[in-house]
């Protein structure tokens, strides 16, 4: 974990307090429950239905889904946070953790609602009616948002299979799902959940899921602790990989430029321009003067830079595109 968030661990919170939050907590609470101190408290993790309805313990449909026990599904989940932090600074930290606690509910539900019809039809997939432990409504509702606004970017293929920037955060998913046939249904409720909430069905978005008093007092104590500082100036794309993938582009083409200085300065170059320099620096000179673009509004460029791009650069992306909005964000997601 320490070796892949390692550049951008301090700076890719930036504008994601809910999101730092969400992961710290999670890190805290499965690290404690596997300590022998506070291993006793495992058992508020069990919830088994309908039992919990019987004996009057409700609560413990909540509290089985406070913390993973799992630490491959504590990482997984956990990476999986991190990549869809991009929808905090889109959304702004109230409607995501609305939107957060309104996935969580509805998965629940749906979790429940299935293990009792399940066990109606005599069949038993959640080993006696337990219900997994873990964040499941937290993480997998966002994969509805990661398919449908998230761009697909094709980075390679292989055997025929396109391999894009996207890939590894749904193999991710898959390794969290994965684990029994529970665990599967719980995310299949979460991805149900997320599709409720993107269409508004029962009008669930004007829910007041997190007060406004509240958010405003969470600001207001955990703000500054949970505050993270600007990023630097440098790759700034939606996700971990897109950073890096534009990192090496322009240390790619720092290396080529650097490389045609050095012809240029050789004893006879006559200031010829290296053949690896001619494609990445003709296009420029080929292209006939266009007159620049209407200037984007606003709104186009604030969604832009809600993702994590700079302000700039989704200005100059826009009017490339003649302000397409898509487009420029395929663009701003390759371009160094």
């Amino acid at each position: 974990m320490a070796t892949i968030l390692s550049q951008y661990s301090t700076t890719g919170f930036y504008n994601a307090p809910v999101s730092k939050g969400l992961m710290g907590c999670m890190f805290l609470t499965c690290t404690a429950l596997n300590v022998p101190l506070f291993a006793h408290f495992r058992k508020y993790l069990i919830c088994k239905l309908p039992d919990a309805f019987l004996k009057g313990e409700i609560w413990r449909i909540a509290s089985a889904k406070i913390s993973f026990v799992d630490t491959k599904d504590l990482v997984c989940g956990s990476l999986l946070i991190y990549y869809f932090r991009v929808f905090e600074r889109r959304y702004g930290s109230h409607k995501f953790a609305s939107y957060l606690v309104a996935s969580q509910v509805l998965t629940t539900v749906l979790e429940v609602l299935t293990i009792l019809t399940l066990q109606w039809f005599s069949l038993d997939l959640h080993t006696g009616g337990f219900l997994p432990p873990g964040p499941y409504g937290v993480i997998f509702p966002l994969f509805v948002n990661y398919l449908f606004d998230i761009p697909r970017v094709a980075q390679t293929s292989v055997l025929g299979v396109p391999i894009t920037g996207k890939t590894l955060t749904y193999l991710l998913g898959l390794q969290v799902c994965s684990t029994s046939p529970a665990t599967a249904i719980s995310a299949l409720a979460g991805i149900v959940a997320g599709l409720l909430y993107r269409y508004n069905v029962l009008y669930v978005q004007q829910l007041p899921w997190v007060p406004g008093w509240l958010a405003r007092g969470a600001s207001a104590t955990l703000g500054r602790l949970l505050a993270s500082p600007p990023p630097p100036e440098g790759p700034s794309g939606a996700t971990l990989e897109l950073q890096r993938q534009e990192q090496i582009e322009m240390w790619e083409q720092q290396m080529m430029m650097n490389r045609a200085r050095e012809m240029r300065n050789r004893p006879g170059a006559n200031g010829a321009v290296h053949p690896l320099m001619q494609n990445f620096m003709g296009r420029r000179q080929n292209n006939p003067v266009q007159h620049p673009p209407p200037p984007p509004t606003e709104e186009q460029v604030q969604t832009l830079v809600e993702m994590g791009f700079d302000r700039q650069r989704v200005i100059n992306a826009l009017q490339t595109c003649n302000n397409d909005v898509n487009t420029a964000t395929h663009l701003l997601l390759q371009e160094s």
